[in-house]
């Protein structure tokens, strides 16, 4: 790495650079990290823990190479410093591929993971010349990972949620440039495109931890084990489609849409509200309501997840657009929406 032991200007800069990279990487880390402690449903396989792991891990990383670069330039320290830099930072990509392969549904038989552990320990037995390469094998490695992340998020999350994704995603890229910036080859290349690595790696931070520490739903990666049936009732009160995720014989949906529905009419008339009702929890169960012109979707689920209302709307404006020609012609028969079942695939 490039060593600043000598005092100036530029020094100070790179300095105050990294002195940046280090307090966001630790505040939104912690912050990710209380989210995670404060849940009474918090769970060990969560991705709020794995990225304040991650962020804790480039938060030694950075700190490591500023004692590297700044004031222990001196072998054998330098080289300890800097080899330990690297093991924090693979150490926590590491800590999210684990969670990442146990979360998400692709057959990478913990791949990414393997090889995470054993880059981690590589700096330990290679020649520090290699340093480097083995800092953009990472680098890659790491690419490889949230791209795999981002594909799974887009294709299972709605609304408000996605965008969330799309700044999570924009922000690991613009850090990872920068990442790539803060190397020995963009120093040799000018004193410029290290000073603009190291803000690109500022702001990816700040860009990546804010919409992490300000999503509500990021968390919510296992929506699909929380839902159970899904209703959809006309405003009479009549069932037109329903679909069950999870099996249950017993249930009479033809009832059970009834009572849905007249739940929600009283709510109306109590409350004088036009809207109808969004969200009902009845003992373990949550109930999710999204409402079209002439009919109401209902999803009955395990908990009231923010991209669960989002796929709710979603489905509803589907459906709406789909059958809209049906719903104004509608008497009672199920067998006109046949087809939704395959609308509720692809939502759901």
């Amino acid at each position: 790495m490039p060593l600043f032991n000598e005092p100036g200007f530029m020094r100070d800069i790179y300095l105050i650079l990294h002195s940046g990279i280090l307090f966001y990487s630790l505040l939104f880390g912690g912050i990710l990290f209380l989210h995670w402690f404060k849940d009474k449903y918090r769970k060990a396989l969560d991705l709020r823990l794995a990225w304040s792991i991650f962020l804790w891990g480039v938060t030694i990383n950075t700190a490591c190479f500023m004692v590297s670069d700044f004031w222990l330039t001196g072998e054998p320290e330098n080289t300890y410093f800097v080899a330990s830099g690297y093991i924090a930072l693979m150490f926590a990509i590491t800590g999210f591929f684990a969670a990442m392969e146990m979360i998400l549904p692709y057959k990478t038989r913990h791949a990414l993971t393997s090889i995470g552990i054993v880059s981690t320990f590589m700096p330990l037995f290679i020649p520090r010349v290699y340093f480097e390469v083995l800092a953009l094998f990472d680098a890659i490695l790491a690419l490889v990972g949230i791209t795999l992340f981002l594909m799974y998020t887009w294709k299972s999350t709605a609304g408000a949620v996605r965008k969330n994704v799309q700044w999570v995603v924009l922000g690991f890229l613009i850090g990872w440039v920068g990442f790539i910036g803060r190397s020995d080859t963009a120093f040799n290349l000018g004193p410029q495109y290290y000073i603009l690595g190291l803000v690109m790696l500022s702001l990816g931070i700040l860009m990546f931890g804010y919409t992490i520490t300000t999503s509500p739903a990021l968390d919510e990666l296992d929506w699909n084990q929380q839902i159970l049936e899904l209703y959809v009732i006309q405003m009479g009160g009549l069932l037109m489609c329903h679909y069950q995720f999870v099996e249950n014989p017993e249930v009479d949906q033809v009832l059970t849409a009834a009572g849905i529905a007249g739940v929600q009419s009283l709510f109306q008339e109590i409350t004088q509200s036009d809207t109808g009702l969004n969200i009902v929890s009845i003992g373990e169960f949550d109930i999710l309501f999204a409402h079209g012109a002439a009919f109401t979707s209902v999803l009955i689920a395990k908990k009231p997840y923010r991209i669960l209302l989002d796929k709710v709307q979603e489905f509803t404006e589907k459906f709406e657009y789909e059958f809209g020609t049906v719903l104004r012609q509608f008497e009672g028969s199920l067998r006109e929406f046949n087809s939704a079942d395959e609308l509720i695939r692809s939502v759901f």
